[in-house]
């Protein structure tokens, strides 16, 4: 049609041109940003979906952060009260070692000295053995905030030799008081290592702590005492190993809750660049092509004036 009022095949090209354009915008947004629910480049009902999958994913992580803050401080407590049941069994031996009638006074004495520090020692770990600027040997029980509905309650043992705890489950040292006279409860009594209980010095003898095997009376309590406390720590430590064992699995089932939301917040959302740099190529092909054909379109009317020549 030989007409040069209106250009029909040049607005072809030109909306043609222009919905490419918007395509290769949709396109090269998806591929800089990795998304496709980008500013300009949303999926119809797909932005929600993802951003609950985000947000469960990352609270599942923080979860996880807080289950594994949870097990290192429990696994600190663990290598502490190892360590001082080792005391404990040695201070056990050193009592046993006390009661033989067949050593000399100055031989208690020099199995005192070690039974004393080994307890000044167990009394220093559990006042300064602190995870996060918290005091953790002490019997305060543990709560570890998931961000879901379930949180974990852990209950702590007390390990303190000289505890107020009260008797039985939940303190390391059993059915121990507190306070309580070393001569007259037997070994119901508690084991005192304290600095201002020591007693004074009778001319050339050794100071002794409150709880001491210098003597054979102090001594046969003393190991009654031991015998009470060592299988009352075993346990307790027993029971952290189940606690420890607990929150491990609890852990792993976090980390693979996380991962099941990272991996569906990553599908629903995420960039598939195989088919964006498929579109974005076609897009390119047929913008090429529009603008090749834009240009032959508007050299028409000049074809049109060759007539009035």
């Amino acid at each position: 049609m030989s007409t040069i009022q209106y250009n029909y095949a040049a607005n072809v090209a030109a909306n043609a041109l222009t919905k490419n354009e918007k395509l290769m915008d949709v396109s090269m947004a998806r591929l800089s940003s990795g998304t496709q629910v980008g500013i300009g480049a949303n999926e119809p009902g797909v932005l929600g979906s993802y951003s609950r999958m985000r947000t469960d994913g990352m609270t599942a992580r923080a979860g996880l952060l807080a289950v594994n803050q949870g097990l290192a401080s429990l696994k600190l407590v663990e290598s502490q009260a190892m360590k001082m049941h080792e005391m404990l069994v040695r201070m056990q031996a050193l009592a046993l070692a006390s009661t033989s009638t067949s050593i000399t006074t100055n031989d208690r004495y020099a199995l005192d000295a070690e039974f004393f520090q080994l307890g000044r020692t167990m009394d220093t770990m559990t006042t300064e053995t602190s995870y996060n600027g918290t005091t953790v040997m002490q019997g305060t029980d543990l709560t570890i905030f998931t961000g879901g509905g379930t949180n974990f309650a852990i209950a702590m043992d007390d390990f303190r030799l000289n505890s107020n705890a009260a008797l039985g489950e939940g303190m390391a040292t059993g059915a121990i008081l507190a306070a309580t006279d070393n001569n007259a409860a037997g070994a119901t009594s508690a084991l005192d290592f304290t600095t201002a209980n020591i007693q004074a010095a009778a001319g050339d003898v050794p100071r002794t702590g409150m709880s001491s095997i210098a003597a054979q009376g102090s001594t046969a309590n003393a190991l009654a005492i031991m015998n009470n406390v060592v299988p009352r720590f075993s346990e307790a430590i027993g029971r952290l190993g189940g606690q420890i064992a607990a929150l491990e699995h609890a852990a792993e089932a976090m980390a693979g809750k996380a991962v099941a939301f990272e991996a569906a917040a990553s599908t629903i959302g995420d960039t598939d660049y195989a088919t964006e740099t498929s579109k974005l190529a076609s897009a390119q092909i047929i913008s090429q092509a529009a603008t090749s054909i834009l240009a032959q379109a508007n050299t028409r009317a000049s074809t049109v004036l060759t007539l009035l020549q």
